[in-house]
């Protein structure tokens, strides 16, 4: 039972590398697809607000992902 408590938090996190793998894969994914789709609506409209927040969204769990999968490596 003290073999549960012996590892760091960033090592139960790289227990579970697959998972953000995927993560990262779709958020970078998704990503591009919304920066191509940003540039291509209308400034100003209920459409780009809601891009915008999804390019803000996507990059920080882009950014969460990748740096947990750097650490883990």
């Amino acid at each position: 039972m003290a073999s549960k408590y012996d590892k760091s938090y960033l090592e139960h996190l790289c227990d579970y590398e697959q998972g953000w793998r995927l993560l990262f894969t779709f958020s970078a994914g998704f990503l591009g697809i919304m920066l191509i789709w940003l540039f291509s609506i209308d400034s100003g409209s209920p459409t780009y607000v809601v891009t915008v927040m999804n390019v803000v969204g996507l990059s920080v769990l882009a950014a969460l992902s990748g740096f947990v999968l750097s650490r883990c490596e």
